[in-house]
């Protein structure tokens, strides 16, 4: 996974093969093929680690967190920064550029499948606290996947590159956050995007 992400990067997704990848690695490709039934397999494979690895790190964090709300805000914080400034990010610009909108689309959906568990627990918890208000939970996971994808398209005018106004940033992270308290009937000014994201930007 390791090669086959060094080689995505440097000479994009749709240019290397899984030839290339296993004389890189000097294995047989039928070694390839015993774990990975394609060269999409892999690279959401490589996805797969990276979400596993980021709910880990929130996972920690929330242990130093106190209220439902926090830990909202740290997990947004790390969902935002691995989706627009880690690895994948760097992997996105990629696929964006060759135009791969479909294989793009399934990768964000088996995100969002592995993550929605996550936030659907803090909601539920918030819910039961009285914190936050989600009468509908999968229509409310299904829109604020919705959000970030607004927040992350965005956030990137030009081929997946960074903003580079930082105004517009703070607009659009202020913006999205309205966006999310009103979703999850949070209190008014509970969700500090622009403060929580910006200074990953």
């Amino acid at each position: 996974m390791d090669t086959a992400l060094e080689l995505f990067l440097s000479a994009g997704y749709e240019k290397t093969t899984v030839q290339d990848i296993v004389k890189k690695v000097n294995v047989a490709q039928g070694t390839f093929y015993y774990y990975f039934p394609s060269k999409e397999a892999i690279l959401e494979s490589i996805f797969a680690r990276h979400v596993k690895n980021m709910l880990h790190e929130v996972q920690v964090s929330h242990q130093q967190s106190s209220t439902v709300l926090e830990k909202l805000q740290l997990l947004i914080e790390h969902f935002y920064r691995f989706c627009y400034h880690d690895e994948p990010s760097l992997i996105a610009k990629v696929l964006y550029k060759e135009k791969q909108g479909e294989l793009i689309n399934k990768v964000w959906r088996q995100m969002h499948l592995v993550t929605a568990p996550v936030f659907r627990s803090l909601l539920e918890q918030g819910n039961r606290e009285g914190t936050t208000k989600v009468a509908h939970m999968e229509e409310t996971l299904s829109f604020f996947a919705g959000i970030m994808a607004s927040l992350l398209e965005a956030s990137s005018p030009n081929e997946f590159g960074h903003e580079s106004n930082p105004e517009m940033v703070k607009n659009k992270l202020q913006i999205a956050g309205h966006l999310i308290e009103t979703l999850f009937g949070a209190p008014p000014g509970s969700i500090y995007l622009e403060e929580q994201l910006q200074k990953h930007a």
